[in-house]
C-alpha cells in the first residue's frame, strides 16, 4: 500500500514531464504542418530563421523558468513551484493556440519553455525527495516515462491534426497542451510537501506525518526513525557549515568543494541535447525528408516514432531502473546510441539523396532513427534525472539542478539556431557531431560518475568527500539519538 501512496503521488508531480513532453514534441509536427507555415511563415512556407527562433525561444525561456525554479523550490516549496509552472504551462498554451502572428507565437513559446524549465529543474527533485533510496531509480523514472508518453501524444495529435481542415490543423493540435497543465495545477494541491524541505523549514512534525504516509503505518518504523533522524542531523549540519542565502549557495556551486557534482549533473542534461535526440525531435521532418518522405507520411512516421520512446521507457521500469548500476547505464548507452547514429548516417549518405525509386536504405535509415529513439528511451530519458536529482546536497539541490537545466537550455539555444543551417548544408554529415559527442560522453561517465544507486540521499553526498551527519540507514541508533525528535513516530501514526 506503502509502495503505491509514493508511486501515486510520483505520477502526479511527473505530468510535469507529460507537460514538457508534449510541449517539445508538438513543436516538431505543428512545424510540418503546411498551414501552419503559410501562415507564419507566408508563401514560401519557409523560413529557416524564424523556424529556429520558435525552437529557440523556447529553450530561453526553458533556461529563465530554471534560473527562477532554483529559488523558488527552497523559498516556497518543491510543491508550490510545480503549482505555479503549471498555471503558466495553460497560459502559454492558450497564447499559442490563439496567435494571430510570428511575435505571439514566439511569446507563447517562450513561456512555456519558462514553464518547463521550472518543471525540469524541480519535478526530479521532489520525486527524489520522497523516494525511498532502493526504488528511486524506478520512481523518478516515472518523470521519465511521462516524458515519453507526452511526447508520443504530442505526434500522434500532431498527425491526427493534419486531417482536419485550415488554421484547425495546428490551432486544435496547440490547444491539446492546456489539459495536462490543468491537471498537474489541481494534482499539486493535494500532495504532501518535500519531507526533507519541511525539516529545513523546523516544520518536523509535519515531516514525521508526511513520511509515515509515505512508508505507510505497517512499515519499520525503526526505519522511518532512522530516515528522520539522518534527514534532520544531515540538514543541521548543513546549515553550520554553510551560509544559507541563495546567492552564496550559488557561488558554491562552483567551489572546490562541490564544482565536481554542478559540471557533472551539467554534462549529464546536457548530453541530453548533444546526444542528438532533442534535434532528431524538434527537425526530425527534415530528418526525414533527407532520407526521402516528406508531408503527412513524414507526420505519420513521427507517431510511430513517439510510440518507441515509450517501449523504451517500459524496459528502463521493467529491466533497468535499480536493477543496472547507474554509471554503467549511461556508458553503455551513449555507445549504442554512437553505433545507431552512425548507421544512421551512412544509410542517409548512401540513400538519402538518390531519386532511384528504391526507398529501401532509406526505410532503414528511418528503422534506426527509431531504434534510436527506444535506445535513448532505455538508457536516458529517465536516468539523467535520476542522477541529476541525486548528486547534491539538500541546500543545493534545487539550485544545482536548476544550473544544469539551465545550461541544457543554452546547449539546447545553440543547436536549434545551427540545426537548420547544418543539415541545409552538410546534409547527413551533420550525424558526425553526434557520434563524436556520444563517444566523449562514454568515457566521461565510465572513467568519472560515481555510483548512487540504492544510497539515501544523504549517504551520495560521502561519494564526494562530505561528512555524513550520522551513520548509514541501518547503522543508526534510534535509542541514542531518538530523543532529540520531539516525540516517537509511532505516537505521531494515530494522527495521519
Amino acid at each position: 500500500m506503502a509502495r503505491l501512496i509514493i508511486i501515486g503521488i510520483a505520477l502526479v508531480a511527473a505530468l510535469g514531464g507529460l507537460i514538457y513532453g508534449i510541449d517539445s514534441g508538438i513543436i516538431g509536427t505543428t512545424l510540418g504542418q503546411d498551414s501552419f507555415k503559410l501562415y507564419m511563415f507566408g508563401p514560401s512556407k519557409a523560413n529557416s530563421a524564424l523556424s529556429g527562433a520558435i525552437v529557440s525561444c523556447y529553450n530561453a525561456g526553458q533556461a529563465l523558468g530554471s534560473a527562477s525554479a532554483g529559488y523558488l523550490a527552497d523559498r516556497l516549496s518543491r510543491k508550490y513551484t510545480i503549482f505555479i509552472a503549471a498555471v503558466f504551462a495553460a497560459t502559454s498554451a492558450a497564447i499559442q493556440a490563439g496567435a494571430v502572428n510570428i511575435g505571439m507565437m514566439i511569446a507563447g513559446r517562450a513561456i512555456a519553455g519558462f514553464a518547463c524549465g521550472q518543471i525540469l529543474s524541480v519535478v526530479p527533485i521532489y520525486i527524489a525527495e520522497i523516494s525511498p533510496p532502493k526504488q528511486r531509480g524506478f520512481v523518478v523514472g516515472l518523470q521519465g516515462m511521462a516524458i515519453a508518453c507526452g511526447f508520443a501524444i504530442a505526434n500522434w495529435v500532431g498527425y491526427g491534426g493534419s486531417y482536419a481542415s485550415g488554421n484547425a490543423q495546428w490551432r486544435i493540435t496547440l490547444s491539446m497542451q492546456i489539459p495536462a497543465a490543468v491537471c498537474l495545477a489541481v494534482g499539486m494541491i493535494f500532495v504532501p510537501f518535500s519531507p526533507r524541505w519541511l525539516i529545513q523549514k523546523d516544520r518536523h512534525e509535519e515531516a514525521k506525518r508526511v513520511l509515515l504516509r509515505l512508508y505507510g503505518a505497517e512499515s519499520n518504523h525503526d526505519i522511518i526513525n532512522q530516515e528522520m533522524i539522518q534527514i534532520r542531523e544531515q540538514i543541521n549540519l548543513e546549515k553550520m557549515q554553510n551560509d544559507s542565502s541563495w546567492f552564496s549557495a550559488v557561488a558554491q556551486l562552483f567551489s572546490r568543494q562541490y564544482v565536481r557534482r554542478t559540471m557533472t549533473a551539467s554534462f549529464i542534461l546536457a548530453m541530453t541535447q548533444l546526444s542528438g535526440s532533442q534535434i532528431i525531435q524538434n527537425f526530425q521532418n527534415i530528418f526525414y525528408a533527407t532520407a526521402g518522405f516528406k508531408g503527412q507520411q513524414a507526420l505519420l512516421i513521427s507517431g510511430i516514432y513517439g510510440m518507441m520512446g515509450v517501449i523504451g521507457q517500459i524496459i528502463y521500469l521493467v529491466f533497468v531502473a535499480d536493477k543496472w548500476p547507474r554509471a554503467r547505464t549511461m556508458w553503455t548507452g551513449s555507445l549504442v546510441l554512437c553505433v545507431m547514429i552512425s548507421i544512421c548516417m551512412a544509410l542517409s549518405a548512401v540513400y538519402g539523396e538518390q531519386n532511384t525509386g528504391d526507398l529501401s536504405g532509406s526505410r532503414g535509415a528511418i528503422a534506426f532513427i527509431f531504434l534510436y529513439s527506444m535506445a535513448y528511451a532505455v538508457f536516458f530519458n529517465a536516468m539523467a534525472w535520476v542522477l541529476s536529482s541525486e548528486l547534491f546536497p539538500f541546500f543545493l539541490r534545487s539550485k544545482g539542478v536548476a544550473v544544469a537545466v539551465f545550461i541544457k537550455a543554452v546547449v539546447a539555444i545553440v543547436l536549434s539556431q545551427i540545426t537548420p543551417l547544418a543539415i541545409a548544408a552538410v546534409s547527413w554529415r551533420y550525424y558526425s557531431l553526434f557520434i563524436a559527442t556520444n563517444f566523449a560522453a562514454a568515457v566521461v561517465y565510465f572513467f568519472f560518475l560515481p555510483e548512487t544507486s540504492g544510497k539515501s540521499l544523504e549517504e551520495i553526498a560521502e561519494l564526494f568527500g562530505d561528512t555524513l551527519a550520522t551513520g548509514h540507514i541501518g547503522e543508526i541508533d534510534v535509542d541514542a539519538k531518538g530523543v532529540e525528535l520531539d516525540e516517537p513516530l509511532a505516537e505521531t501514526r494515530s494522527r495521519v
